[in-house]
């Protein structure tokens, strides 16, 4: 008989987070049973076709359900008797915070609970969780902490996670998607995708682009992406006299499209005043995927997705003459453009096949099961 794994989000499920709908979808032998306690609007056909099971779909008072669980006073119970009656095996949460009420679901279903942890839920400051009693209490329930790189790995047991519950694994993507040829606009052209955060360090590409501007005066930049420092950018743009598109959000095919026609994806990211910085990104692996070279900054797990020298060219955070210095070399070299583009595809084959990394995920599961 088939093992089932309940894959708990609280709201199910982002338009950004297809890499967890994919992650439950590529499992080889388990049966995905997506749970959370209300529909996010925004993602949720993203699991089309999925078992799902929304506490807001059991339950009259949701958010009393909701605390009683977290308070460990029952709460949510016909919800609960629903995943119970899937019989899954074990119980996978995604995000930190997630976890932690994760963790009282499994409780009351009896089974292990894995959390993955992805970037800024682990590593902002305010989520210092060694300091938290309830913090330290979930790391001494949950099961197995996954980390998605390196980096990421390192600041959870900076934060408390015990050396023994913690894997590194990557999440990897659905090459398949990515199988179209490259295909350059006529005129350079780079390309943005991401939320418009501090984080993102968008400001830094703009700098870099009016360094730009006179020796490529063809040169167009488009920005894929909403958030709170939108307006800001489109001034600075404006300012800086720019061919900048803010083309706003896309969905997952029109972004393919676009990295396949781009020179080059510049993502500049940096480490946040809140500490916040890239987990890993899986943009990043999109780019190199359809043998888009990356112009970006040694920041997170920027460095773990991309290899240096190799797929993408780096500069140290916030060096805004090195970014514009790496633009302008790959833009200068279509050779060398092409060839790094060629070794990123090669690279995501080998490392971030999202097959092969789910084939690894079950041997994890397997562990608890």
């Amino acid at each position: 008989m088939t093992a089932r794994v309940a894959i708990f989000r609280k709201r199910l499920l982002s338009y950004s987070e297809t890499f967890i709908a994919d992650q439950g979808r590529f499992l080889p032998s388990y049966r995905p049973l997506f749970c959370g306690y209300r529909k996010d609007t925004s993602g949720f056909q993203l699991l089309h076709g999925s078992n799902t099971l929304l506490l807001d779909d059991f339950s009259g008072t949701p958010s009393l359900s909701k605390l009683m669980l977290r308070l460990r006073l029952g709460g949510a119970r016909a919800w609960i008797d629903a995943i119970a009656e899937r019989s899954p095996a074990l119980l996978h949460a995604h995000f930190f915070n997630d976890g932690l009420d994760a963790v009282k679901l499994g409780k009351r279903l009896g089974i292990p609970v894995v959390t993955t942890v992805h970037g800024h839920d682990i590593t902002k400051y305010e989520n210092a969780v060694a300091q938290s009693k309830t913090n330290r209490r979930f790391f001494a329930e949950v099961d197995k902490i996954i980390a998605v790189s390196d980096f990421i790995a390192g600041q959870a047991l900076a934060r408390g996670c015990p050396e023994d519950k913690l894997i590194q694994h990557y999440i990897g993507i659905d090459l398949e998607k990515f199988a179209q040829q490259k295909n350059e606009t006529a005129e350079p052209s780079l390309l943005f995708v991401g939320r418009l955060v501090e984080k993102k360090g968008c400001t830094y590409l703009l700098q870099a682009m009016e360094q730009l501007k006179t020796r490529f005066p063809g040169l167009s930049l488009t920005i894929i992406g909403e958030g709170e420092l939108k307006s800001a950018l489109q001034r600075e743009a404006g300012e800086r006299q720019l061919r900048v598109d803010f083309a706003g959000s896309a969905d997952a095919a029109a972004i393919r499209q676009r990295l396949a026609q781009c020179w080059v994806f510049v993502a500049p990211s940096i480490t946040a005043q809140s500490g916040d910085a890239e987990g890993l990104g899986m943009v990043f692996l999109e780019a190199q995927a359809l043998q888009t070279p990356v112009v970006s900054f040694r920041s997170g797990g920027v460095v773990e997705a991309v290899a240096e020298g190799s797929s993408a060219l780096l500069s140290d955070e916030k060096d805004v003459a090195g970014l514009a210095a790496n633009i302008a070399e790959l833009l200068d070299n279509s050779t060398l453009r092409h060839n790094m583009g060629a070794s990123g595809r090669k690279r995501v084959e080998q490392y971030f096949d999202i097959r092969r990394q789910c084939a690894r995920l079950e041997s994890i599961y397997a562990e608890l099961d």
